[in-house]
């Protein structure tokens, strides 16, 4: 029990070394752009997330699948968000996609660039204004956005970093599409498509509905003022063009994503190792092979046989068998042996169920080797037969 207790000191002491190497360290920030809906790190979107809650009384449902897999659970009456660095679909998301907008459905769609089938059958291009050479020199290190819609003021610019926000839509005007919103170089950056009974918002900005963005000043404002041209219904959010299919992972999900239980996690694993390494190490031993007890019994038999038979004393071998078989005799039967007379002959065979004949037969053969001085192999040998029979028969 003392052992017990020093493996588990020595547990404990480390658990509680790792937890306050844990506490003391600075604060490392991951700067991956992920747009989850869960990350709050700089470039996740846990704000936008409450954004949208606080923002619509409708649900927004969150989901890892691809507008294909999704269109037994869209209907009109819905809205659909998509945020991602690149927005290439193929042709099945594609069709569903535009079908979707096409009975009356509302998309958004905020990406930096726009690939393949979407962006050639909508006749959409992206393009880069941070190396563009009239902007490549400028020494403002600052973007601005701006709506130029007339329901918005046009006035008010929000502030970003120029490395975040350098995308812009060319070729607005052979697109039937409405600009909602200008970068501070007079470029579209979102823009309204009406088709058929929906509508498709197509934003280049998605680094605007970041934590890092819409936490610094009023920047909320300008993607909530974006998001207010969806209706207020139902809203799928799918991350799956970004983060890929994500829900799909270990049960164990939830606990990974949270640092707090991912640490708990691994330090109960690592004890119940440690744990399990000690007490196997203590209490496995190797198991002594004890060998059993030899019957000397049989051996003292064959050794005193041999000696008798190699001097040739067959009358007293012969002696010492029919000794021993009378004391079975008496012992199993009761029956007196010292008087081997027809009843006794009779008695013997009932009891024991071996017929008269073999009974009085072994008799009569062991009143012979008794009453001769010596005997010979072949009498012993046919004493010992006849002992053996009566032993078979019974």
């Amino acid at each position: 029990m003392k052992k017990d207790w020093k493996y588990m000191l020595y547990i404990g002491l480390l658990a509680g070394l790792l937890v306050v190497l844990m506490l003391s360290k600075s604060k490392q920030y991951d700067w991956r752009v992920t747009f989850s809906h869960l990350d709050k790190n700089p470039y996740g979107a846990y704000a936008l997330n409450q954004l949208l809650k606080s923002q619509f009384t409708s649900p927004v449902k969150n989901s890892f699948k691809t507008v294909y897999e999704l269109k037994d659970s869209l209907s009109s009456t819905e809205n659909l968000l998509i945020i991602s660095s690149n927005f290439s679909p193929g042709k099945a998301d594609t069709d569903k996609l535009l079908d979707y907008v096409e009975h009356g459905g509302t998309v958004f769609i905020s990406a930096n660039y726009f690939y393949g089938i979407f962006a050639d059958t909508l006749g959409i291009q992206t393009r880069d204004s941070f190396f563009q050479n009239e902007n490549t020199f400028v020494l403002n290190d600052s973007s601005f956005l701006h709506f130029v819609s007339p329901v918005m003021d046009s006035s008010r610019q929000f502030k970003y970093r120029k490395g975040n926000i350098h995308n812009y839509i060319s070729d607005v005007d052979s697109l039937p599409a409405t600009v909602l919103a200008k970068n501070d170089f007079h470029q579209p950056v979102t823009v309204r498509i009406e088709k058929g009974k929906g509508v498709l918002i197509i934003n280049c900005t998605p680094m605007a509905f970041t934590n890092i963005h819409l936490l610094d000043e009023q920047n909320h404002e300008f993607a909530a003022a974006s998001l207010s041209y969806l209706p207020n219904k139902n809203t799928y959010w799918t991350e799956f063009y970004h983060l890929g299919r994500m829900e799909a992972a270990t049960p164990l999900r939830f606990i990974l994503q949270n640092e707090p239980l991912r640490w708990a996690y691994y330090i109960a694993i690592i004890s119940l190792l440690l744990f399990m390494f000690f007490e196997a190490k203590r209490k496995q031993r190797i198991i002594p092979i004890i060998k059993p007890l030899e019957n000397t019994t049989l051996e003292f038999v064959a050794t005193i046989g041999n000696l008798y038979y190699q001097r040739g004393d067959h009358k007293n071998i012969a002696l010492k068998k029919i000794q021993f078989f009378f004391d079975h005799i008496h012992s199993h039967y009761a029956l007196n042996t010292q008087h081997r007379d027809e009843g006794f002959i009779t008695i013997l065979a009932r009891k024991s169920g071996v017929s008269e004949s073999t009974v009085r037969g072994l008799i009569n053969t062991i009143n012979q080797v008794v009453a001769k001085e010596k005997i010979t192999t072949a009498e012993l040998s046919q004493l010992n037969l006849e002992m053996e029979n009566f032993q078979q028969k019974k």
